[in-house]
């Protein structure tokens, strides 16, 4: 069962937490369209560098985040520089994958809250943003 608990390293954070962190850690995410969520470190994409922390086992934690208004075209790297920062600072979390993606691309429940359990989904499909 998925629970919307992020565990990593033994340690429980909630993914609300880690999300208000992200909204606020740059001007180029859109403040409250951010969805935090663990995945087994076996299934990160091969993309991924390995300092990424897709060798070994346990969870690594992956954010996926709207861009802003504005931020359509800005460039990705110094945007999640500053969330990688603020999780670190804030919650002493590495973050193995950080997705910027347009507004309306993380699924949404039928009262219109972020779905993070199809986010999540879509991450490991691959199919995340592609809408």
């Amino acid at each position: 069962i998925f629970k919307d608990l992020v565990i990593i390293d033994g340690r429980n954070h909630y993914p609300q937490d880690i999300e208000a962190t992200v909204s606020a850690a740059s001007t180029a995410v859109r403040a409250g369209f951010v969805a935090a969520f663990s995945v087994p470190a076996s299934e990160l994409p091969t993309s991924l560098p390995a300092s990424a922390g897709a060798i070994g086992a346990g969870e690594r934690l992956v954010i996926v985040a709207e861009r802003g208004p504005g931020a359509g075209k800005a460039e990705p790297g110094p945007i999640v520089d500053a969330i990688r920062a603020a999780v670190s600072r804030h919650h002493a979390l590495p973050v193995a994958d950080v997705r910027l993606v347009a507004a309306g691309a993380i699924p949404r429940t039928t009262s219109g809250k972020l779905a993070r359990r199809a986010c999540r989904a879509e991450y490991l499909d691959g199919g995340l943003g592609q809408r």
